[in-house]
């Protein structure tokens, strides 16, 4: 991978729940723009969990064909059994992706043995990379170092991992026995600028797909050596999220009205939130502009 940026694309819906093609495809040309050098689709933000599984396969194509092979696409394909997991791949499994992203199952605690026991035999179902998720906040269960490794040893396509955990990255990183190929995704954004002077230069999250004049700016600040213009522009970001969960419960829905600010329309939040009022609306393009966003 090289160093720079990794949206988690946000998934548009319609209010049955079908992915708008024209708008992902906007959304993913947007990112090409402002430098991305990867794709996730179907990550948290892109709302996996909830989308209808006769989707998902339609989002991954969507992205695939959009990219075209600019950069590589990595689709989330978690899922709480091996037989749902089976075919979720099965509808993916001919598509021209660089890997299926899996989380731990997450509705029943899981201990390391059952975890290893599940990325064994998903990593079987495909003729892909897979790449480990690491979300202990949803998941309950922690990825360690000691699985990673022990995975490297009997899981040929094992391609990288996603984590916010910076310890756990960094010692990845200079593990003699991971090997270089290892893919580091690192989604801690609110250190992503002192993860990149520990060598850990790819970063993935959900709001850069919200914010792209901002986080091209950092990414070029970061490759130009400016960490006081990386860390100004990395601000703008986060206050723009935190301001995001202030206009309502939760950040979905302002989210969701940024987005469609942009010119992606669709719906960006689970089925069972609503709408923030216009008077909102406003505020929220509001904020994001005096922060540097243009629509």
């Amino acid at each position: 991978m090289k160093a720079g940026f990794v949206p988690a694309l946000g998934t548009p819906l319609d209010r049955d729940g079908n992915v708008m093609k024209e708008s992902l495809a906007r959304q993913v040309e947007m990112m090409l723009d402002a430098g991305a050098v990867g794709m996730l689709a179907m990550g948290s933000m892109g709302q996996q969990p909830y989308i209808r599984n006769d989707q998902c396969p339609e989002v991954a194509k969507t992205v695939v064909e959009t990219v075209a092979g600019r950069v590589p696409v990595f689709v989330g394909a978690m899922d709480n059994s091996i037989v749902r997991v089976k075919e979720r791949l099965a509808a993916m499994e001919d598509l021209d992706v660089d890997g299926f992203v899996f989380t731990a199952p997450y509705y029943e605690a899981m201990t390391d043995a059952l975890n290893l026991s599940f990325f064994r035999q998903v990593a079987k179902l495909t003729k892909h990379k897979i790449y480990l998720y690491d979300l202990p906040g949803v998941t309950k269960s922690k990825i360690s170092v000691e699985m990673v490794k022990e995975l490297l040893n009997d899981v040929p396509n094992l391609g990288g991992i996603k984590s916010a955990d910076l310890q756990l990255q960094r010692r990845l990183l200079n593990d003699p026995e991971v090997p270089d190929t290892f893919v580091q995704l690192f989604s801690g954004i609110d250190v992503c600028d002192i993860a990149y002077k520990y060598g850990i230069r790819t970063t993935l999250d959900g709001m850069y797909t919200c914010t792209p004049v901002n986080t091209k700016k950092m990414c070029d600040a970061l490759a130009a050596g400016d960490q006081d213009e990386a860390a100004r522009r990395l601000m703008n970001i986060l206050e723009i999220r935190n301001y995001m969960f202030e206009v309502d419960y939760d950040l979905w829905p302002a989210y969701s009205h940024a987005m469609n600010a942009l010119g992606c329309p669709g719906t960006y939040y689970p089925d069972y939130c609503w709408d923030i009022c216009e008077e909102s609306k406003a505020k929220v393009v509001e904020f994001m502009e005096q922060r540097g966003e243009t629509f």
